[in-house]
């Protein structure tokens, strides 16, 4: 899969198109920082970028294009975005041990796309910042409809309620950052963290490759 993947997608730069990497220096140097926001149950949720411009297109070739070793290099990128713009965030989860979780996919979509790019955005940052990672602590129990899809914030919330629940872990972690690829209205990360809470979830931090800026 991967080499049909490399022959349809030759690993260059999604920006120019040069070089041998999915977003070369100059590129994401031009890409837009996201912001650092305080909603209910949530300590902090950061966006490393703003989702627009080129950072949109990443996603969708990312979700519909296939390309799942781009995220690979997308996680090494906010790992460095986040050293450099949040240092004290980033001490203070390796001082006290929090443990990324993921947003989990319908099995169905992950079926379909061949993988979660949460997941794999969960794990490359665990092993950049020297942080835990669960992959299984939340399931997706219902389809839902892609959320960028429904206009109305409302009827979002409506769309994500009650679509997990834990899944196939004894405990889950009291610190966890919970990381999704990108965060529109926050129903879908608000929805999955107060799983969390009520689990039993103390501290939660949210993370997302990047977000919509109000």
């Amino acid at each position: 899969m991967s080499m049909i993947i490399e022959w349809l997608f030759p690993r260059s730069c999604f920006g120019c198109g040069r070089g041998e990497r999915y977003l070369c220096d100059l590129c994401e140097n031009k890409m837009k920082s996201g912001l650092l926001s305080h909603k209910k149950l949530f300590e902090g949720i950061i966006s490393t970028y703003k989702y627009d411009g080129l950072m949109k297109e990443i996603v969708e070739k990312v979700k519909y294009g296939f390309v799942s070793d781009a995220v690979e290099e997308l996680a090494k990128l906010m790992g460095n975005k986040l050293k450099i713009s949040y240092p004290n965030v980033v001490k203070y989860w390796q001082k006290e041990n929090f443990c990324l979780i993921p947003v989990p996919l319908y099995w169905q979509r992950k079926n379909w796309r061949g993988f979660n790019q949460s997941e794999i955005l969960a794990k490359g940052l665990a092993e950049f910042l020297n942080l835990k990672c669960v992959n299984n602590a939340l399931t997706r129990n219902i389809k839902t409809k892609n959320q960028v899809s429904v206009k109305n914030r409302q009827l979002r919330q409506k769309n994500i309620d009650n679509a997990f629940r834990v899944g196939d872990i004894k405990t889950i972690p009291k610190k966890v950052i919970l990381i999704d690829d990108v965060v529109t209205s926050g129903a879908t990360m608000n929805e999955a963290g107060r799983i969390l809470r009520d689990s039993g979830t103390d501290l939660l931090w949210g993370l997302s490759l990047c977000g919509v800026q109000k």
